[in-house]
């Protein structure tokens, strides 16, 4: 019933091609070719105290706060860099047009945030439909069933919900009214279960070009978090990483 109402409320539910176009649209009118954004990350309790040896900082309790820099050129280029906030000491998680590598410790929860914004954010083509091929080829590697669609809410407002409404099934939420990504949820090869959100495209500071937060979580528990602060549109390409 709740559905029904929701689905009375909100209006028509869209096909999952529509969708997916409209996402792809949304990447492919930027203008932007890199970005550079710095803020803050924060591990969750039960991740921290490895963390918190690897990276040569203190912690007693709670999570675990880090400097966070995100490094996108477009299309498909990302590295996302954590870094202790006492000490000299840094992981980065890299993506180069698919290809992945670490540098210093591996942290998975970096990795899985980094793959998803690479797939789902940092990808723009000039070519009619490459882009939403692009997104339907990398959701269909997270078993996400994309034929089927219903509407939800996430972060307080209406979603679509592609993918199978049962728990534990890969889905991928996009936000109803502006088409774009809200949540990525799939399970690894090791049937890990893994939850990738993107909260808030209404900051100054980062618009609609990305998510103000992007948060990772490993079942019921929160891995990571990384808060935008401040973004460079136009940044030093040659002076990137990845």
């Amino acid at each position: 019933m709740r559905a029904l109402l929701l689905v009375i409320t909100v209006g028509y539910v869209m096909p999952s091609y529509s969708i997916l176009k409209r996402v792809a649209n949304q990447r492919d009118d930027l203008t932007l070719t890199a970005l550079k954004l710095d803020g803050l990350g924060a591990a969750g309790p039960t991740v921290s105290r490895e963390l918190a040896s690897t990276l040569g900082t203190a912690w007693a309790s709670g999570e675990l706060s880090m400097s966070a820099s995100w490094s996108l050129r477009f299309p498909g280029r990302c590295r996302l860099e954590l870094t202790s906030t006492e000490s000299t000491k840094s992981l980065a998680a890299i993506s180069n047009n698919g290809k992945k590598r670490a540098e210093g410790p591996t942290f998975a929860a970096a990795q899985v945030a980094l793959d998803q914004v690479c797939a789902l954010l940092v990808l723009r083509s000039g070519t009619e439909g490459e882009t939403r091929e692009a997104i339907n080829k990398h959701l269909s590697s997270l078993k996400v069933d994309t034929h089927q669609v219903a509407l939800g809410r996430f972060a307080g407002t209406v979603a679509f919900i592609l993918g199978e409404r049962k728990e534990g099934s890969a889905q991928f939420w996009v936000y109803k009214e502006r088409f774009l990504p809200a949540r990525v949820r799939f399970a690894d090869e090791a049937g890990v279960a893994w939850d990738v959100r993107f909260v808030d495209y209404t900051s100054q500071a980062t618009s609609e070009w990305f998510p103000r937060v992007v948060e990772v979580w490993k079942g019921e528990e929160m891995q990571l978090r990384v808060s935008v602060l401040a973004a460079e549109t136009r940044p030093n390409v040659e002076s990137m990483k990845f």
